[in-house]
Formats: structure tokens, C-alpha cells, sequence
């Protein structure tokens, strides 16, 4: 390497020094020492003591009846709530990628939900919903019982609508990916007596499927992590160690309460190692298939 090639690096190094140094100290260190705990009786308290036990944890994780009933809802809520935020935030975005007045004000109305604190909005969102919140009210004066909608019976419903409500997040990417769409194709589709529907899908899905599979890979990360927004929707929801309602009890619930209300510190790990591989496997596949529906308008390769 030449003098001015070391000089370049040196000085690039000492630029993300301080982000690096960050990274190793409080994410990479913590991270390895965490998986090196979920092989251990680690109690919180017991590092006098601390033993290695193998892969105890992680066998009574797939043998925790709790843990897998859990995992099951957080799959579920994934099954249902990936494909419906992704759907509704294309079509918002399609919606809000027309030429009329006031486009900005309506751009920035579905937005605002998704910046809103998650906690401000559960609040909101279970006083609504609540034996007697304003939806009961509503009911009772058009002359039909109240519903327990934090109930056993109706818990989903209130957790996917707080989801949805703020899928508003990903239609600025969603509008960056219509915007790179050439309107000369629509045009061209149009002269050739191409219909609304059939543009939309012949031109617009295939050109926003980069958007699509970024958009996809998140919400799925997004909905296996979902953690706050069960809690908050509990009935007794005055700390994070709430137990939601059994519908809603989802698996980082399970884990944090492991972890936290019974110090079961090696056991929880373990749970969100599992979830980590798990992200991470479903990660790998989508990225693998995606060579098979994702259309990239420039080879990547550069064939």
C-alpha cells in the first residue's frame, strides 16, 4: 500500500472510531456475553455460583408449553399482520401519489401515527377500547350492548387495528418507490388499451417489488419482536410486567417476563436466542426466493 493509501485508511478508522468503539462496547460485547449466559444458570444474583449447563436452556424452551403457545400467537399475529400492513401501505401510498390539492396536508396526516411514542398510542388505543371507553358509548346510544373488547373474545382485534393504525410509516418509501415508476410506461400501456387494474398489475407491482421486499423483511422483524403493544393493551397494563390477556401473550413477553419477574436470566436469553435464529433463518429464505419475484430494473450482477 502506498503512503497516501495508509493515510486514507488511518483517517477513515479514526472517523468511525467513535461509532465503532459504541458498537463494540455496548452492542457486539453485551450481545456474545448474552449468548454465552444462555448456557449457564445465570440468576441475575448467582455469579458466585454461575454454572454451564449445556443446552438445558434452550431444550426447555421447546418443551415450555408457555413459550410455544406463545410463539404460536407471535406467528399468527406475523401471518396476519405482514401481509395486511404491507397491502394498506401501498395502496395509502398509491392513494396519496395523486396530483390533487392539498396532497401535502393528507401525505403528512397519515404519517403522523407512525411518530407518535407506542406508549401514548396503546394509552390512547385502550381507552378506547375499554368496557367503558368511547366505542361502548357510541354503541349504547345506537342501542346495542357494550363488548368487552379486551376480552378474551375480541383482544386480537384492538391489537391489529393499534398495528395497522400506524402503517403510515412506510409510505414515504412506499410513494419513493411510485415515484421512480416511468409514467411513459403507463402511458404506453394505456395506447395499447391496458386497463386500470392490469397496469397496476403488469407495471406498478413488478417495478416496486425492491420496495415490496425491504418493506416485507421489516414488518416481518417488526411483528416477531412485538412487545409493547400486547402489554399495553392489558387490563392491568400499569407496568411492563403486565401479562396480557392469553390471546395477545406474545413470545418477547415471554421472555421478559422470564428474564425480569421470575429472574430466570440464562432461560429468557436462551428464548431470544431462539428468536434471533429464528428472524435470521426467515431472513435468509426471503432473501433466497426473492431472486424469484423481486425485478430489479439494472442487473445487480452487471450482466
Amino acid at each position: 500500500m502506498s503512503r497516501r493509501s495508509i493515510k486514507a485508511a488511518l483517517e477513515f478508522y479514526a472517523f468511525i472510531s467513535p461509532w465503532f468503539i459504541v458498537f463494540v462496547l455496548l452492542g457486539l460485547l453485551p450481545l456474545f456475553y448474552g449468548l454465552y449466559l444462555s448456557f449457564t444458570n445465570y440468576a441475575g444474583f448467582n455469579m458466585d455460583n454461575l454454572k454451564f449447563i449445556g443446552l438445558d436452556n434452550y431444550v426447555k424452551v421447546f418443551t415450555d408449553n408457555d413459550a410455544m403457545y406463545a410463539l404460536g400467537r407471535t406467528l399468527l399475529i406475523t401471518l396476519i399482520n405482514v401481509p395486511l400492513s404491507t397491502a394498506i401501505g401501498l395502496l395509502l401510498a398509491m392513494l396519496l401519489n395523486q396530483n390533487v390539492r392539498y396532497i401535502g396536508i393528507y401525505r403528512t396526516l397519515f404519517f403522523i401515527p407512525s411518530i407518535i411514542p407506542v406508549v401514548a398510542v396503546g394509552t390512547m388505543w385502550r381507552s378506547l377500547f375499554t368496557k367503558d371507553g368511547v366505542i361502548n358509548d357510541y354503541l349504547i346510544q345506537m342501542g346495542l350492548q357494550p363488548v368487552d373488547w379486551l376480552g378474551y373474545d375480541y383482544a386480537m382485534l384492538p391489537l391489529f387495528i393499534m398495528l395497522l393504525w400506524g402503517v403510515g410509516g412506510g409510505i414515504l418509501i412506499y410513494l419513493a418507490g411510485l415515484k421512480a415508476v416511468s409514467k411513459d410506461l403507463y402511458e404506453a400501456a394505456a395506447i395499447d388499451g391496458a386497463t386500470t387494474f392490469q397496469r397496476f398489475v403488469k407495471i406498478t407491482i413488478p417495478l416496486v417489488t425492491p420496495v415490496l421486499f425491504f418493506q416485507f423483511i421489516m414488518n416481518i422483524i417488526g411483528s416477531l419482536q412485538i412487545f409493547v403493544q400486547p402489554v399495553l393493551l392489558a387490563a392491568n397494563s400499569n407496568s411492563l410486567l403486565s401479562t396480557p390477556i392469553r390471546p395477545n401473550y406474545v413470545y418477547s413477553v415471554h421472555a421478559f417476563q422470564q428474564i425480569f419477574a421470575y429472574n430466570r436470566f440464562g432461560y429468557g436469553l436462551a428464548l431470544l436466542w431462539v428468536l434471533f435464529l429464528m428472524i435470521l433463518l426467515l431472513t435468509i429464505v426471503i432473501f433466497t426466493t426473492s431472486k424469484l419475484w423481486v425485478f430489479y430494473e439494472v442487473d445487480q450482477e452487471g450482466k
